[in-house]
């Protein structure tokens, strides 16, 4: 190992290429030391860094986590040195009742703020008190739009055209899409035309993976088909951002991508006043006043909330999702209104984008937290439920700290006077 790190150190040998030198040179290619070679790889490129910048990474060497495959001889993630730990906290219990998610819910939340999660616990209890929240998912897809370029706005029509009405074209366009999956199915192509450019929308149904791979994947097979019906066609690229992901849209509003979830509780006025201290018609006030009015004012696309990206971030580090679509994913619409004087309360959130399985699901820490809520694998019953589950079970948090954070606002200064003493001890 010392002459690998010499040759490292001279420039002979690539940081990126440890994995492969060290299992070739020192574990002669066995694939039952793949595992081994990778954590070799990591500490030797941790070595190399601490002697190039004498910086000290003891904690990131402790917190090594494992996600390399030895049976598709992946590294997981390229030129690993280690792992980054996020404290980890416990909320609820959460009682929700749904479609996928019954019962009691623990909430691994990872955060660095102190105040979330006792605000959370907080907006549970109001819940509990009043038997659960109602939890409904009514929309599952995965989308990846490639933009195809017609020869002129005729043709573009026409490719367009083709897309929405011939159902012959469209069943061999979905035969292409699927026939290297075992689990991804084509639910829709929606085309959208600009001019003489076409982007095509492919929807998809992911199973308890998020899917993106999937579905980029599998759109390329169905424009390889377009192209061969329409061959003075090109294609510009795969994703062309009518997908949309990573980014906050109006698309993925109205269209979907990931999970649409709705959440709705009733809240009696004496459970508010026990719990918040507060009378319930000044949580429907502001909810309007803050999450719509200046919302609006603002010129927000998908934030009319509170602050729904807090808690999705939470639960998106502790379960190992993809933490850049917390973007999207944070798209909150957040409900308040008085009905036979109880406070009617929940959220929509259009496209929250997670999975039970696949990338980051699958190792350490996040694999636990995903066992912790019942959602971890592929189900074994109905394909797509575990990540359905998820999804349920990270909206009804969204509401419980929704509650509580305009329960909060309401009462002057308790916002600024919960923070500071949670957070500084004062």
């Amino acid at each position: 190992m010392e002459e690998i790190f010499d040759s490292l150190l001279r420039g002979k040998i690539k940081l990126y290429e440890l994995e492969n030198v060290i299992w070739q040179r020192i574990y002669s290619g066995d694939k039952r030391k793949w595992h081994q070679a990778n954590k070799d790889a990591a500490f030797l490129r941790l070595k190399f860094l601490k002697e190039k910048t004498g910086t000290s990474l003891d904690d990131v060497e402790r917190c090594y986590v494992e996600v390399s495959s030895s049976e598709k001889l992946t590294t997981g993630i390229e030129q690993q040195i280690g792992g980054a730990a996020t404290p980890l906290g416990i909320g609820g219990p959460l009682m929700i009742t749904g479609d996928y998610a019954k019962g009691e819910f623990y909430l691994p939340l990872a955060t660095n703020e102190a105040a979330l999660i006792a605000g959370i616990n907080r907006g549970c209890k109001a819940i509990n008190l009043s038997g659960g929240i109602k939890a409904k998912v009514t929309r599952d897809c995965m989308a990846r739009a490639p933009l195809i370029e017609a020869e002129s706005i005729i043709e573009a029509a026409e490719i367009a055209e083709r897309l929405k009405a011939d159902r012959k074209f469209s069943e061999e366009i979905r035969k292409a899409c699927e026939a290297e999956s075992k689990v991804t199915k084509l639910l829709e192509i929606q085309p959208f035309q600009l001019g003489r450019y076409v982007h095509v929308r492919f929807v998809f149904n992911t199973g308890d993976a998020m899917g993106m791979n999937s579905a980029t994947k599998y759109s390329a097979n169905g424009v390889k088909v377009i192209l061969k019906e329409f061959p003075e066609a090109r294609l510009i690229t795969l994703t062309a951002n009518m997908c949309s992901d990573k980014k906050a849209t109006h698309s993925n509003v109205l269209l979907g991508r990931g999970k649409t979830v709705h959440t709705e509780v009733a809240i009696g006025p004496e459970t508010i006043r026990k719990v918040f201290g507060i009378d319930p018609e000044k949580i429907v006030r502001l909810n309007n006043l803050k999450n719509y009015q200046g919302s609006a004012f603002a010129g927000t696309v998908t934030g009319f909330n509170a602050n729904a990206a807090n808690t999705v971030a939470a639960l998106f580090i502790a379960t190992g999702q993809d933490c850049a679509q917390i973007v999207e994913s944070s798209s909150c619409f957040t409900h308040a209104e008085m009905e036979n004087n109880n406070l009617v309360f929940g959220v929509t959130m259009p496209c929250l984008e997670v999975a039970a399985t696949g990338g980051g699901t699958d190792f350490g820490t996040a694999k636990e937290c995903l066992q912790l809520l019942g959602c971890h694998g592929p189900s074994k019953t109905t394909a797509g439920s575990h990540s359905k589950r998820l999804a349920a079970i990270i909206a009804s948090a969204v509401t419980a700290q929704e509650l509580n954070l305009l329960s909060s606002e309401t009462n002057l200064f308790e916002l600024a006077e919960s923070h500071i003493r949670l957070a500084r001890g004062k």
